[in-house]
């Protein structure tokens, strides 16, 4: 980014902290609380941005940032034209919106994030800011409207939440394409930090179907808001060590699924290029089973054991983590998912295992990995895909015949 313009405030603007935590995490969100009713912007508000005059009129609710202080909205974007002293409208962006008075700690990580951002270009695989402003109450960055959310919300409308291999293929070229060109790029490489099937956003326009990467400040949750449920979720995921009933959220799943080097770290210490390719990995799996089937980092850490010295890839990875007395017996697991068919390709299950290893230097960078496996990203049907995304909620898994 050559310089900071589209951006109208900086952090003296956003307003006065008594003494900023200086162990800033790099997960999302820092406030826990939220009355239920709580909108930092109203459905048919429209916020006027007081440096050019643009008004952004907000049509709907679809998604949230910060454990839910941050709301995000489809916006009605109008730019004012200086000659004619007129309105146009210029189409829907996604506005994120925060009030800075109540929030001064979620603000200022958001105004890191965008400046750690990019200026969005249409042919960027990464989602860029198009603008960030303050008002007097709020603080808020336009990003391009990506109409269908994320994969991971998408996902979430089917009863199967999986996606065929031919697919998995097609996102993960799209997602190294904007690691290697646009993050893990230039003389200091950036890390992405979050990776996760919640930071690919899909989008149809005429005749044509984009899949891009959320980073940094696009980064949001594009699922229902339920504060009460993020709050139970942070509560139980602090809890090291203990175990629950339930599986771990996958909207956590950069913080409980990190590299080794990164996991249980408070600062940046470790994060680097080589533990978004770990994450990439995780993504993978997620995508590929629908959901990893653990309840704890250790129940996490055994099973990427397991998979790094097995042959082939079973069908379910719940038949990996057997328990009896609340041991996992491996012998048992081992025999359970022995099978004779081929569940996936034995190039994804190696390139899988590849960006799962244990030490950062043995995992392969991005352009590695697309310079490495061209035969599995190449001659996908993207036809197929598109019609597999946009009714994800009545469609079953295609099939090839």
């Amino acid at each position: 980014m050559k310089n900071k313009t589209p951006f109208s405030y900086r952090k003296e603007e956003i307003g006065s902290c008594s003494k900023m935590n200086q162990k800033i995490k790099w997960e999302i969100g820092f406030t826990k609380k939220l009355p239920k009713d709580y909108h930092p912007g109203k459905v048919g508000r429209t916020i006027i941005d007081p440096s050019r005059n643009d008004t952004y009129l907000l049509k709907e609710e679809n998604g949230s940032y910060s454990n839910g202080c941050c709301r995000v909205y489809r916006a009605l974007y109008s730019e004012y034209m200086e000659d004619t002293a007129k309105l146009v409208d210029s189409g829907n962006v996604t506005l994120k919106v925060i009030n800075r008075k109540i929030h001064e700690s979620d603000c200022l990580e958001l105004q890191r994030r965008i400046d750690a951002s990019i200026e969005d270009r249409s042919y960027y695989t990464t989602i860029g800011i198009k603008k960030a402003f303050a008002t007097e109450d709020l603080s808020c960055v336009s990003l391009p409207y990506m109409s269908q959310g994320s994969l991971r919300h998408i996902l979430s409308t089917r009863q199967d939440k999986r996606l065929p291999e031919e697919f998995i293929a097609i996102v993960i070229k799209k997602v190294l394409a904007a690691l290697r060109d646009e993050v893990h790029n230039g003389l200091l490489p950036r890390a992405h930090k979050t990776l996760s099937a919640g930071d690919i956003f899909i989008h149809t326009t005429t005749g044509q179907m984009l899949i891009r990467l959320a980073y940094e400040a696009s980064v949001y949750d594009s699922e229902k808001i339920n504060v009460e449920e993020d709050i139970e979720e942070d509560s139980n995921e602090e809890e090291a060590g203990s175990s629950s009933s339930a599986f771990l959220a996958p909207k956590r799943i950069a913080k409980w699924g990190a590299a080794p080097e990164v996991f249980g770290r408070e600062n940046d210490e470790g994060v680097g290029p080589k533990s978004d390719i770990w994450l990439l990995g995780i993504m993978a799996l997620e995508l590929a089973y629908g959901e990893l089937p653990v309840s704890t980092r250790e129940d996490l850490d055994r099973l990427i054991k397991k998979l790094r010295k097995e042959r082939r890839f079973p069908r379910s990875l719940e038949n990996m983590l057997i328990v009896n007395n609340r041991e996992v017996t491996l012998k048992k697991a081992m025999n359970l998912f022995k099978r004779k068919e081929e569940v996936f390709s034995e190039m994804f299950e190696i390139m899988v295992r590849k960006c799962l290893a244990k030490k950062p230097k043995k995992r392969p960078t991005a352009a590695q990995l697309l310079d490495s496996y061209t035969t599995f990203f190449t001659q996908k049907d993207m036809e197929r895909f598109e019609r597999f995304m946009l009714n994800a909620e009545n469609n079953p898994v295609p099939t090839t015949n």
